[in-house]
């Protein structure tokens, strides 16, 4: 389902998105806390302390740090952080090193844990339950589909559930779809539901979502590739090196789709 370095097809690793305002009130108790911590702060220390926040530290690749700083907050906000950055530190920093498995899979572990964490803080929240297949699904990735398949059903349960939330969740739109093409791929999509024609469909609905997040593109272009349109897979990863890089992970995004262009020119 989708490339390690990326885990859309568990739900994406660059979206940043918060939950709606309207959901807790204007601004909601998060926005109170924030508030009440910058004030107490010294007016000269509001920048380094922002540039502290698991978000940022996240958006600059320091993944186990933006961890560290969330996970021990008790709110769902940051505890979906927490999983969304231990995911992170496995697929952008971890792979890419050539980590073996055991460095990586306590840190899918953390992500799991936290992603339960925030599931049952907030039960509303979409990011939390796309948050918490992200993890699920990468564990299951590094010791087969075909070995687990008992968490096919847990999966799509999964998405479900944050569609019903969030109909619009680009994340879980296109973490379903790569669910699909990875079951059908391997044969098995007819024991858990899983449809070729779902695919395309879905993945259009994550794109039109959130047309600036750059991995989406590059694994909508993955899955055309296998579905066998060479052609707009070219278009997908060419819209993605023309979209700006956000975040240190969409660095690595724009350099996968280079890569991906340029295995397309060699054909």
């Amino acid at each position: 389902m989708g490339h390690g370095r990326t885990t859309a097809s568990y739900g994406s690793a660059s979206s940043s998105r918060s939950e709606p305002a309207q959901r807790h009130g204007r601004g909601g108790p998060r926005a109170a806390l924030l508030t009440a911590l910058l004030t107490a702060l010294p007016l000269g220390a509001l920048p380094s302390a922002l540039a502290q926040t698991p978000a940022a530290l996240g958006d600059r690749g320091e993944y186990a740090a933006a961890w560290e700083r969330a996970h021990t907050v008790p709110t769902a906000a940051m505890q979906t952080s927490a999983a969304r950055a231990a995911t992170d530190e496995v697929v952008y920093h971890l792979v890419p090193s050539g980590a073996p498995l055991a460095e990586q899979l306590p840190w899918l572990q953390r992500a799991v844990t936290a992603a339960e964490q925030a599931t049952k803080l907030d039960p509303s929240s979409a990011a939390a339950v796309v948050q918490l297949a992200r993890a699920k699904g990468e564990i299951a990735r590094r010791s087969g589909v075909l070995q687990n398949l008992g968490v096919a059903s847990e999966l799509k349960a999964l998405f479900d559930r944050a569609l019903e939330l969030d109909p619009d969740d680009a994340d879980a739109l296109v973490g379903l779809a790569m669910w699909h093409l990875e079951l059908v791929q391997n044969g098995v999509g007819w024991l858990y539901g899983g449809r070729k024609d779902a695919v395309r469909p879905l993945l259009e609905r994550g794109v039109a979502a959130a047309p600036r997040q750059l991995n989406l593109r590059v694994e909508y272009a993955t899955a055309l590739i296998a579905l066998g349109d060479e052609a707009s897979a070219r278009e997908q990863l060419e819209l993605a090196l023309e979209l700006p890089a956000a975040r240190a992970s969409d660095e690595l995004e724009r350099a996968r789709a280079a890569a991906m262009l340029a295995t397309l020119d060699d054909r």
